[in-house]
């Protein structure tokens, strides 16, 4: 089982969930995958989730929860895609993952997979954690509550791409810890050449293959492990040091045909 949450350490959270788990499912092996995503950044959460996914084995049960709706309107929600579990908020967490993919749907209902008291402010250790660890003991997707169709699935509007001949603009999506910025650029969104890399007046020519190949200071660009096209700077903050953030434009062209 894999967990995900914007609830950090302090407040003994997902301590909480834990043990959930493990009272229902003693042998349960739980993996922390993230807990100090931003508070109810539910686009960071997405874009965490779809970059360990892939990595982890068929019959995973992953519990996703960045929940600023939790107790609200939102549905508790269960897919199943590829062969793995997602839990969590039908709050568009699940979107990256999903886009591009065949999955079911669930709607959890069932209370004899919660815990008996159900509070409305912490779903993750009352209704997200006990059906998870059903589910690792063997129950069925369809046991937990009835489908719902994929097009009824929350989808997060995430920021696409913009072509004008031969320039594309992308913008920055998600801020690393180490100040990185993620932008929504592939390399398929990029034009075949030397690229010309313009952000906020600061031109950076080329594609590194890593950090090291930096200089002190200088803004450099490379494809980072989540396929995206990141800035950085080398051993430093670039979102501290230029103040670059989620939203910042990413101007991207080949030289000589701007």
């Amino acid at each position: 089982m894999a967990l995900l949450t914007d609830f950090g350490w302090q407040d003994g959270y997902v301590g909480a969930m834990k043990g959930v788990i493990l009272g229902i499912n003693p042998h349960c092996q739980v993996v922390d995958v993230a807990h100090e995503i931003g508070p109810h950044d539910v686009m960071a959460g997405a874009l965490v989730l779809e970059g360990v996914f892939p990595f982890f084995p068929k019959g995973t049960v992953f519990v996703v929860v960045v929940d600023p709706g939790v107790g609200g309107r939102r549905r508790p929600l269960l897919v199943e895609v590829e062969g793995r579990l997602l839990v969590g908020p039908d709050n568009g967490v699940f979107t990256l993952v999903l886009q591009g993919r065949e999955f079911r749907a669930f709607e959890i209902r069932q209370r004899r997979f919660m815990l008996e008291r159900v509070s409305s402010t912490f779903h993750g250790r009352d209704i997200f954690a006990p059906t998870a660890a059903h589910l690792s003991l063997g129950i069925r997707p369809e046991e937990v509550g009835p489908e719902i169709p994929p097009t009824d699935v929350v989808l997060l509007s995430v920021p696409r791409p913009r072509r004008d001949g031969q320039k594309v603009t992308g913008e920055v999506i998600y801020v690393d810890r180490f100040g990185n910025l993620i932008t929504n650029l592939r390399p398929e969104d990029v034009p075949q050449g030397e690229p010309l890399i313009e952000v906020e007046g600061v031109r950076i020519i080329g594609i590194k293959r890593s950090y090291e190949e930096g200089r002190m200071g200088e803004v450099l660009a490379l494809w980072g492990s989540s396929g995206r096209l990141e800035l950085a700077l080398k051993e430093r903050s670039l979102n501290r040091e230029r103040g670059w953030g989620v939203g910042t434009e990413v101007h991207v062209s080949i030289q000589g045909k701007e």
